[in-house]
């Protein structure tokens, strides 16, 4: 239609509960383009991120819906919306019926300030809804006695600060509050420049330092907890064979971070001593736990229990490290395509209990030469061990990566949806293109193919998971982006 565009928004709730997914198109019927999905119970975020994506100023018009997808067909005649982009001095609206008028006050003006609850709206939705907007300002929370600002520049996060934190470690705090509320003011800005990564790298490693946090949680280490190791004559050859297994933070920092464990001490007067921020000590702490270096006790100061006192029990990780060697490809050090299917229908299953979704993503990396046909050939078995050396050191400690089938591979990411798996696969272009995985090699000609599906956002059955995130994984090949999921293949 000359002088206007056409844009249809559509919202899919599940009879069982959780949030609504939102999806926003430009165009309709066949020449439909996906603008952006975004899963959120907060209608007021959605509704900034329609005005964001529409414009500034706008009127609207009604036409007679087209509907999307079967998926998406309305079984009432419902109204697609129309916006004119024209300048701000268009003609004066016909006036609007009392029942516009009452829907119209319950909506934000685009310049008025964004407020919620963050019992509602968790902070990574929130952060990200502010980027995909593109807001200006200052989001300022208030949680408890804590209180926290951010500045966006874009919807870029520029400058942030809590009561003890400042710059990134305080986007890594304020990712794990619950509960508290939150307000954006616009147009406030500032000089301070304190973050320097983008936001999809400080939600992965917030969420990494969250699961950490958990895992030490559980195994029940506390302010108050004593420390001891349980190894006295440790060489550092033996320490470096330990930690080997554990998340690759360099071995300077473990070996410090180990001498500094004083027997007796509590965990807390260690941390007063390092002075470490939290994005450091956490994965520290977890990598001693995890490698068996370390034991925890309750303090002596703690009150007395009835139960009687506890011996930690030896666990034997060479046997554990033994197992878990004989599922690997000793190449690559990969999960072989069986042990893959074994850990994913695993993962099903305890997945359907706790009714937590399950992402998976199959991908090839290859070297790819011509143009028209391009022939795409495997990589030299170095530059697959390289690959895996840096995925490792970006994936979670709970996420797996393996063979699958001849040359492709495969990633399971548990209490994942596909929103989250498509951030990662884009984390994993960036880490294995930043560098040659090999002296001299030409990474222009290095090409890559994600195809990502999930349950229970594609399907409930296990088999028909794995075909779609091949289908999604062919398609890729023979599309713009590499990265495709597979509830976006028309």
């Amino acid at each position: 239609m000359d002088g206007l565009s056409e844009y249809s928004l559509a919202v899919e709730c599940s009879p069982r509960g959780g949030d609504a997914e939102w999806r926003m198109y430009a165009g309709s019927g066949s020449r439909s383009q996906l603008l952006w999905n975004y899963v959120s119970c907060d209608v007021l975020l959605v509704y900034n991120l329609v005005c964001s994506s529409c414009g500034d100023g706008f009127n609207s018009v009604s036409a007679p819906a087209e509907p999307i997808s079967d998926t998406w067909r309305d079984s009432g005649s419902g109204q697609d919306t129309f916006y004119r982009l024209e300048a701000l001095n268009l003609p004066k609206r016909e006036p609007m019926t009392p029942t516009q008028e009452n829907a119209a006050l319950l909506l934000p003006k685009p310049t008025s300030a964004l407020t919620g609850d963050l019992a509602h709206v968790q902070m990574p939705t929130l952060l990200q809804s502010i980027l995909m907007a593109q807001m200006n300002g200052r989001l300022k929370i208030v949680s408890n006695n804590r209180g926290a600002e951010v500045y966006f520049k874009d919807g870029i996060p520029v400058h942030s600060f809590t009561t003890d934190t400042v710059g990134e470690e305080s986007i890594f705090e304020i990712l794990t509050w619950k509960e508290g509320d939150f307000s954006f003011e616009a147009k406030v800005t500032t000089d301070a420049r304190t973050i320097r990564q983008n936001l999809d790298s400080l939600l992965l490693q917030g969420m990494q330092l969250i699961d950490n946090a958990t895992y030490l949680r559980n195994s029940g280490l506390r302010p108050e907890t004593l420390m001891q190791r349980k190894y006295k004559n440790l060489s550092e050859a033996e320490f470096e064979s330990m930690v080997a297994s554990g998340a690759p933070i360099p071995m300077q920092i473990q070996k410090k971070f180990y001498r500094s464990i004083d027997d007796g001490k509590t965990v807390q007067s260690m941390l007063e001593k390092l002075r470490l921020p939290r994005s450091q000590w956490i994965p520290l702490m977890c990598n001693m736990m995890r490698c068996d270096l370390i034991a925890l006790s309750q303090s002596t100061g703690a009150a007395k229990s009835a139960r009687p006192a506890l011996e930690p029990k030896s666990i034997d990780k060479r046997a554990i490290q033994n197992v878990m060697m004989s599922l690997r490809r000793p190449e690559t050090g990969l999960f072989t395509y069986p042990a893959f299917l074994y850990f994913l229908e695993q993962e099903y299953f305890r997945g359907y209990r706790s009714a937590s979704p399950i992402s998976i993503v199959v991908f090839q990396m290859r070297m790819a030469s011509g143009n028209l046909d391009p022939v795409r050939e495997p990589l030299p078995l170095a530059a697959v061990s390289e690959a895996v050396r840096r995925i490792s050191r970006v994936k979670r400690h709970v996420d797996m990566m393996a063979h699958y089938e001849t040359f492709d591979y495969a990633l399971l990411l548990p209490n994942t949806k596909t929103s989250g798996a498509a951030i990662f696969a884009t984390r994993i272009m960036k880490t294995l293109a930043a560098s040659p995985l090999l002296p001299g090699m030409d990474m222009d000609k290095l090409s890559f193919a994600f195809g990502i599906a999930s349950i229970p956002e594609d399907f409930l059955d296990l088999s028909l998971l794995l075909s779609a995130a091949e289908v999604a994984k062919n398609a890729a090949m023979n599309s713009p982006s590499p990265i495709v999921l597979y509830k976006d293949i028309k």
